[in-house]
């Protein structure tokens, strides 16, 4: 990944009541109210993506391409932080996530295409972790 444009992003999000939400082809999935990380990745673009994933949160409407997508764009779904962190790695960030006492994997969620073995990109965590601090990352807060 080149780290000038690629690397990965952890969206904290928030629901304020149990939503319904079916992904694609993934199903429906039932998410109980709390707090939410979903772990994702762009080999290019880094910044356009995480400013699409902005852009769908924010105006609840748009092309649903991701699981992420149809996630952000529920009107009970809140997107609270976005942490970006240049050259990293979604699948390392999804099992240090998954160590974390506390949190439960929405399995499947953003992983259908994972090829290293993660049960889901899609956590809900006991608590909101601080941010990710990097030395070459940018974090936006919302």
């Amino acid at each position: 990944m080149s780290e000038a444009n690629g690397g990965a992003y952890r969206l904290v999000l928030r629901l304020d009541r149990a939503v319904r939400v079916t992904p694609g082809r993934l199903g429906e999935r039932r998410l109980r109210r709390g707090s939410y990380l979903y772990l994702g990745s762009a080999k290019r673009g880094l910044e356009q993506r995480v400013a699409r994933h902005r852009r769908l949160a924010e105006e609840k409407t748009g092309r649903l391409h991701w699981h992420i997508d149809y996630l952000l764009t529920h009107p009970d779904v809140r997107l609270i932080r976005i942490d970006r962190i240049v050259g990293g790695d979604e699948c390392v960030l999804s099992r240090e996530v998954a160590a974390r006492a506390g949190s439960e994997p929405v399995v499947g969620f953003g992983a259908t295409d994972c090829r290293r073995g993660c049960p889901a990109h899609l956590y809900r965590v006991a608590r909101i972790p601080p941010r990710i601090i990097h030395e070459t990352s940018a974090t936006t807060p919302l």
